[in-house]
């Protein structure tokens, strides 16, 4: 047996051992990692695969300050997927996509999207929020902005935020309030006229 053959022989159990550690690092790192989201993210995360969480697609109806009829679907991401985690538990992922690192705050905020249609047209929503600390069920402001601006429908009272709001099981309830877009584009209010402090009250139901 050559030199060099007997080298890398010797040399395998060393690459084995390499090996072997680096899959410990990662498979610890992972279970770690989604560990801490079940203590932190009990809202978003769960042992149990049909847990009901606040994460997911949800459906509900409601009018405008116009009167118009509308329907909104609403999904809820989870604030790391599992492909996520696992590229962050091997070491390729740079920082957290949704709902933040490290702070107690950035541990109860969460991301979505949200389509509303009405017979005026379809609107494209991101919406951001968080959750209460003390009652994870309780919803706190949900900021609602346009996924492309330029498709905005106008003129129109497009959503803005819901102050509060909660979810259980299969109902969630918010709170919408408006803001309204001329036909240039531009926002515009009056504080005598009532429909710009309208608040609809929405129910919407687990998908």
């Amino acid at each position: 047996m050559s030199q060099k053959k007997k080298s890398l022989l010797g040399c395998l159990p060393y690459l084995l051992i390499g090996a072997l550690l680096s899959w410990g690092v990662y498979e610890c790192n992972y279970r770690f990692s989604y560990w801490q989201d079940l203590q932190a993210r009990p809202w978003a995360y769960s042992k149990d695969k049909n847990a009901k969480l606040l994460v997911g697609q949800w459906h509900g109806s409601f009018s405008d300050p116009d009167g118009i009829a509308k329907s909104i679907s609403l999904e809820i991401f989870a604030p790391l997927s599992d492909a996520e985690r696992r590229k962050k538990a091997s070491g390729r992922h740079r920082r957290r996509t949704r709902g933040g690192l490290g702070s107690r705050k950035d541990k109860r905020l969460f991301e979505g999207i949200a389509t509303v249609s009405s017979r005026l047209g379809q609107e494209e929503y991101t919406l951001y929020g968080s959750v209460d600390e003390a009652d994870y069920h309780q919803l706190q402001q949900i900021t609602f902005g346009a996924v492309d601006e330029k498709k905005r429908i106008k003129p129109n009272f497009a959503l803005n935020l819901s102050e509060s709001g909660q979810w259980t099981e299969d109902e969630m309830t918010l709170r919408l309030g408006f803001a309204y877009f001329q036909v240039d584009g531009s926002s515009f209010s009056s504080s005598a006229d009532p429909r710009f402090d309208h608040i609809a009250s929405v129910v919407l139901k687990r998908q």
